[in-house]
């Protein structure tokens, strides 16, 4: 598989970024009196670290996104654009989950803790939402990536994390505290091995870059 730098930072600034994010702050906690405490005194430095990060992998994931459509549209339309409308729609449901947070963060006090608990479980529940669609993306991708010269394994594994994260996030949205993000963290991997792959095949004619379709008429009057 051919190097290419678009795919390759893509790829890893949309897996890393929400992986470090979350892990440097998982966000203000399920505690009422502490959520609204927690907004009286302001973020910590860590946290607009974290929430940085993962605004970077969103806006990366929607550079990959992009990659993905544009290589498979020519040869497998129908998974391109399922790829670009919930890939879309999934990156929509995850940054507009921050307004919740927002409010909070405003007007602590004009809120109350039950309040403050219903807006944080807002924004924590889209996470399944937005999972569940960034699954169908990858479910569109894989199967469309089989049709092309993509390396099969890492066709296979996106296809087969998405179907899988597709009836996780049925389970989610009908039973949150039943929902398990493997598949989507699965996914994340995936476009670490992408990256991984891309760059330790740079030689292999069959570059992962769309080839420009050769008109057969046009070139016979050359």
């Amino acid at each position: 598989m051919k190097r290419n730098r678009t795919l390759v930072i893509s790829a890893l600034l949309a897996s890393l970024g929400p992986l470090a994010g979350n892990g440097l702050w998982a966000g203000p906690g399920t505690d009422g009196d502490k959520i609204l405490a927690d907004a009286r005194d302001g973020l910590p430095t860590i946290a607009y670290v974290g929430l940085t990060l993962e605004l970077l992998g969103f806006a990366a994931l929607a550079v990959l996104f992009a990659w993905l459509v544009t290589f498979l549209f020519e040869r497998a339309s129908v998974a391109a654009v399922t790829t670009a409308i919930t890939g879309t729609a999934m990156l929509a449901v995850k940054v507009g989950s921050a307004g919740p947070m927002m409010v909070v963060h405003s007007i602590p006090e004009k809120l109350d803790a039950v309040t403050a608990e219903a807006l944080i479980s807002m924004n924590d529940q889209s996470f399944v939402v937005s999972g569940f669609l960034m699954c169908v993306a990858f479910l569109a991708a894989g199967i469309g990536l089989l049709a092309t010269e993509f390396p099969r394994w890492l066709s296979w594994w996106a296809a087969v994390a998405g179907g899988l994260g597709v009836a996780a996030g049925i389970v989610g949205i009908t039973r949150p505290d039943s929902y398990v993000p493997i598949p989507f963290l699965l996914c994340l991997v995936w476009m670490i091995a992408v990256a991984i792959t891309s760059v330790m095949r740079p030689d292999d004619a069959a570059s992962v870059i769309p080839a420009k379709r050769v008109d057969p008429h046009a070139a016979a009057t050359e």
